[in-house]
């Protein structure tokens, strides 16, 4: 008997197999009815129409949406402010260098490559402080002391380098001597103005370095072992944060000011370090990253 030159079992499987390209085929384009895809040029031409129209609809009615809440919106004034506002009135207190936002750790050997993200993080940030990319005229609030009672609306000139920090003056911060310095920033709240603290209610750590024309700043070791191994931390304001800057109005190339720390540690010793800021009316609350700032040291 001769053997068949056609397999029974694959035989029904290629048949599948171009009966559903066929299907296919047809459902691209059907010779019969005149149908692509399934429909007929009318019904093509018809849902076409309905969809220009409904998403014409959408369209119109979110850019009718967005005219109103700009109607609501002044691009001078935030509509919520104060207690309404999303600081709730109370400044966060932020720090640099921070490459990487994920890490609150600084690290680095001193002298070496690895202390370059840092260095370059603050250079960066410093850049805003670059008075001549604005073309205005900046109040000389040098003679001010306290709260600025006239021309609010122009701001002052913040020069971080009239501090005179030493770590700012050298071209790596402080970063390849070891004595690294950390700025140290307030968040901008609309028209918020500091209430020192009186001589009666300063904190008693923020004695010795407390004036009622500035936002006292301290930073120290969060554990015993922290302070004991933290040799010197200098300030640059002294006193912290000068009032005579603020309030923030928007004002076209405002200058916040910042708060250098000098740092004089241990190498080789983890290190957990707080800083705080002091006023009567800022909260400090670490958790809500409220008037208070954590970091890392690590000096290798």
């Amino acid at each position: 008997m001769a053997s068949s030159d056609v397999d029974p079992v694959s035989a029904p499987s290629q048949a599948g197999i171009r009966q559903s390209l066929d299907d296919f085929l047809v459902f691209l384009y059907n010779r019969d009815t005149g149908e692509v895809c399934g429909r007929t040029g009318k019904s093509w031409a018809l849902i076409t129409i309905f969809y220009v129209i409904f998403y014409g609809f959408l369209a119109g009615f979110f850019t009718a949406t967005i005219a109103v809440f700009y109607t609501t919106v002044d691009a001078q004034f935030p509509k919520l402010q104060g207690k309404s506002s999303l600081l709730k009135g109370s400044p966060g207190l932020g720090y640099r260098p921070r490459p990487n936002y994920e890490s609150t750790l600084i690290r680095f050997t001193k002298g070496d490559e690895s202390m370059k993200p840092y260095v370059e993080n603050i250079k960066d940030f410093l850049q805003q402080y670059n008075a001549s990319k604005y073309d205005l005229d900046y109040e000389n609030c040098n003679a001010i002391s306290g709260e600025r009672e006239t021309n609010k609306d122009k701001p002052c000139l913040f020069d971080p380098h009239s501090l005179n920090a030493p770590c700012l003056a050298e071209p790596d911060y402080g970063y390849r001597s070891g004595t690294p310095c950390v700025l140290l920033k307030l968040n901008k709240i609309y028209d918020w103005i500091p209430e020192p603290f009186g001589n009666d209610s300063v904190p008693e750590d923020a004695r010795d370095n407390w004036d009622s024309s500035y936002i006292t700043v301290t930073c120290r070791g969060e554990r015993s072992t922290d302070r004991e191994n933290i040799r010197d931390i200098n300030y640059f304001p002294k006193y912290g944060f000068p009032i005579k800057y603020f309030p923030y109005l928007n004002q076209k190339g405002y200058h916040a000011p910042i708060v250098i720390v000098e740092l004089k540690v241990k190498r080789g010793i983890l290190l957990m370090i707080e800083c705080r800021a002091h006023a009567q009316n800022i909260v400090v609350d670490r958790l809500e990253r409220q008037g208070a700032v954590h970091f890392e040291l690590l000096i290798d």
